[in-house]
């Protein structure tokens, strides 16, 4: 069904300061020295990361996992790339993709430290909304973040996502698990 986002390695999403793109191989230096130097500010809203997170060999497998995903039509992963600069800034996924009756999706997210709190993610989230409600024609986005992550909480909602319930121990991020607030945006009618 998407196999043309595959196909075409440079499929991007764009905006007026962003543009989002499926990652490639050749990102990996790119990608590992800015979750590397972002690493104490990204980790407290993170699954812990494996000693072999930051090598070669796991991006690899990480390019060869959204390759599956995506031909499942399970999921999708994008990088997020500043438009003039044309810098990776961060990624935002789509997992657990469900059509039939659901029509769902969740979101995940994150932004290398020099980059938060500049507008980019609510670009991003907004951009990643427009491909799920119109190219993947499905009907809810969900997403979760910790309750004392003021920012990405600020993020969801300002981007139109609405408070739907809190889950104890929803999720292990940094060794332990956390209970999540969940939001969700559904689809306007029109």
């Amino acid at each position: 069904m998407y196999d043309f986002f595959l196909k075409k390695k440079n499929k991007e999403l764009l905006s007026k300061n962003i543009y989002l793109r499926y990652p490639i191989i050749d990102d990996w230096k790119e990608w590992a020295e800015l979750r590397q130097k972002s690493k104490n500010f990204l980790q407290p809203w993170e699954p812990q990361w494996p000693k072999n997170f930051l090598t070669k060999n796991s991006f690899n497998f990480f390019i060869n996992d959204n390759y599956r995903m995506s031909e499942n039509n399970s999921g999708y992963n994008f990088f997020i790339f500043h438009y003039k600069k044309d810098i990776l800034m961060g990624g935002i996924s789509l997992t657990n993709l469900r059509f039939g009756a659901y029509q769902s999706v969740n979101m995940g997210y994150w932004m290398g430290k020099d980059f938060s709190g500049k507008g980019y993610m609510q670009e991003a989230i907004k951009c990643i909304c427009n491909f799920c409600f119109k190219d993947l024609q499905i009907n809810r986005i969900e997403a979760a973040c910790i309750p004392r992550n003021i920012v990405s909480k600020r993020v969801l909602i300002s981007s139109g996502f609405a408070i739907e319930g809190f889950a104890r121990k929803y999720l292990k991020i940094n060794g332990k698990f956390e209970d999540h607030i969940l939001f969700a945006k559904l689809k306007k009618k029109n």
